[in-house]
């Protein structure tokens, strides 16, 4: 699987970074700055959903599966 980024919403200077988990096949991205947020992506059929958005805020984020994470920390 690809690295998942999204940049969604308005072209607003008030970003918000998100950070993400993944549970089956949904990338669920939450924001700690705005604690009902959530952004639902799965990436085997790139359904898309969302609760709670600001819409004067740009809320960011990148998932990278955790596999790949864990080899990276671990580069010799």
């Amino acid at each position: 699987m690809e690295n998942l980024q999204f940049n969604l919403g308005n072209q607003s200077t008030n970003q918000h970074v998100c950070q993400s988990q993944r549970e089956g096949d949904w990338i669920i991205f939450t924001c700690s700055k705005c604690p009902d947020y959530e952004r639902r992506v799965n990436w085997r059929t790139g359904q898309m959903s969302v609760r709670h958005g600001l819409l004067d805020v740009a809320h960011i984020g990148t998932h990278l599966p955790s596999e790949i994470a864990y080899a990276l920390r671990h580069i010799n």
